[in-house]
C-alpha cells in the first residue's frame, strides 16, 4: 500500500475575473509567493512527503495542467474527469482509479487554488489527518481556527477531543520531520458541517471556539471512502465503477458518456454531511482560498507584498494619495488611482474591473451578467 495525494485543480475562480478565465483558471495563475502558479506551488509543497501526487482536473484543463507541471519529477499522471462534476464525483473517480492498482491506498486530498504561508505546518497537518484516518478507520479533515466571520467558507463543529496518545504514523507514510509536529496537533470528533452560513451565524462560529474553517483538506483509506460513496450514493458508485472499467479497457468514449450522466455535487454534502465518521485536526498556518480580490489583497499584505500605504500593486500601477488598494495593470498601459481607499482595479487587454474591496464578492455577479448578455469572449 502507498500514500497518494490528490491535488484538485478544477473550477474557474470567477471571483478573480478578469485575470481568471475559463482558459486560465485561478490555479494556473501566478498567485503564489515568488510568482509561481498555485498549482505548481501546491504540488511542490506535498512532494517531500514521499507521496505519489495526482492532479485531478477536467479534461478541458488537462493539457494546461500537464504543461504547468513539466519538469517536476516523481509525480504521477493527471487524472482527468471527462467533464467537470464537482469534488464529489471527481474524488470518487480518482480514488477508484487509484484503488484498482492499490486497493488499500492511504489518500490525502488537497486543493490547488489556495495560498499557503507555512508549508511545514501545512504538511504536518496532512500527516496528522492521514494518521487519524488510519487509526480511526474513518475519514479525517484539517481545519483552521477562524480569525473573522467568513460567509464564503464552510465550518466544522467540534465534538470531544481525540486521545493524542492513540495517534500513530501509518506505515505507508514517510512524513519525515513532520511526524513529531503532526503528533502534537489536537484532533476532535467532527460533530457537524455547516456550509457558507449567513453573517450572523458565521460571527457566532468565529467567536465560540468550537468551530473550524473547512479547508477541503481530507484523508482516508481508499476502501473507506469508496464504501461511503456506495452507502450514500449507490448510483454514483456504480457509474464510477463503469467509468474506471471502461477507461482501463481504453474505451474513453464509453467512460465519458457514463461519467457525464452524473450530477455535479461537492464532497461535503455528498459524504461528510451524511454521517460519515470524521476526525478534525486543528492546524495553524497562513492560508487563503483567494475567494475574492479582497482575499487576494489580504494575503499579499500578510506576506509583506504591499507598499507602505497598504497598496498591492502589479504591473505599471501608480497609486496617488491612495491607501489599501489593489491595482493590477496587465493591459499594456499605466494604471493610476488617485485619492482612493480600498479600491480594486484590475486591467487586462480586453477587460477592466473596478470594484470597492468590500463588495469584491460581487465580481461573480458581474461574470454571470456578462455570460447572460453573450460576452463569453471575455470569460
Amino acid at each position: 500500500m502507498g500514500y497518494h495525494v490528490l491535488v484538485l485543480a478544477g473550477g474557474s475562480g470567477t471571483r478573480l475575473w478578469p485575470m481568471s478565465r475559463g482558459s486560465t483558471p485561478k490555479h494556473l495563475l501566478p498567485l503564489a509567493p515568488g510568482g509561481r502558479t498555485l498549482l505548481r506551488d501546491t504540488v511542490e509543497r506535498v512532494r517531500d512527503l514521499g507521496a505519489a501526487v495526482h492532479v485531478v482536473t477536467a479534461e478541458s484543463q488537462e493539457t494546461a495542467c500537464r504543461a504547468e507541471l513539466a519538469g517536476i519529477e516523481g509525480r504521477d499522471l493527471v487524472i482527468a474527469e471527462p467533464a467537470a462534476r464537482g469534488t464529489g464525483p471527481a474524488l470518487a473517480l480518482a480514488v477508484a482509479w487509484i484503488a484498482r492498482v492499490d486497493p488499500g491506498a492511504l489518500i490525502s486530498s488537497v486543493h490547488a487554488d489556495a495560498r499557503v504561508a507555512d508549508g511545514d505546518a501545512y504538511r504536518a497537518a496532512l500527516v496528522s489527518a492521514a494518521g487519524w484516518a488510519d487509526v480511526t478507520g474513518g475519514l479525517a479533515t484539517v481545519g483552521l481556527t477562524p480569525h473573522h466571520p467568513a460567509t464564503g467558507l464552510g465550518y466544522i463543529e467540534l465534538g470531544e477531543q481525540r486521545d493524542p496518545s492513540t495517534w500513530r504514523r501509518p506505515d505507508d507514510l514517510e512524513g519525515g520531520d513532520m511526524v513529531e509536529r503532526a503528533a502534537d496537533l489536537p484532533a476532535y470528533r467532527a460533530a457537524a458541517f455547516r456550509e457558507k452560513p449567513e453573517r450572523e451565524v458565521a460571527e457566532r462560529f468565529a467567536s465560540d471556539g468550537n468551530h473550524l474553517w473547512n479547508l477541503g483538506l481530507f484523508a482516508w483509506r481508499a476502501p473507506v471512502f469508496l464504501a461511503e460513496v456506495a452507502r450514500v450514493a449507490p448510483e454514483m458508485a456504480d457509474v464510477v465503477g463503469r467509468v474506471v472499467e471502461r477507461r482501463s479497457a481504453g474505451d474513453e468514449v464509453a467512460a465519458s458518456v457514463a461519467y457525464r450522466s452524473l450530477e455535479a455535487e461537492a464532497v461535503e454534502p455528498l459524504i461528510l454531511e451524511r454521517g460519515a465518521p470524521l476526525t478534525a485536526v486543528r492546524a495553524a498556518f497562513g492560508w487563503s482560498d483567494l475567494g475574492s480580490w479582497a482575499d487576494f489583497h489580504e494575503a499579499r499584505v500578510a506576506s509583506g507584498e504591499a507598499d507602505p500605504t497598504g497598496n498591492v500593486l502589479d504591473g505599471d500601477a501608480l497609486p496617488v494619495d491612495s491607501r489599501d488598494c489593489t491595482v493590477i495593470a496587465r493591459g499594456g498601459r499605466v494604471v493610476t488611482v488617485v485619492g482612493a481607499d480600498s479600491l480594486v482595479v484590475v486591467d487586462t487587454p480586453d477587460a477592466l474591473l473596478v470594484v470597492p474591496a468590500d463588495r469584491a464578492q460581487r465580481v461573480k455577479d458581474a461574470v454571470e451578467r456578462l455570460r447572460a448578455t453573450g460576452r463569453d469572449a471575455v470569460l
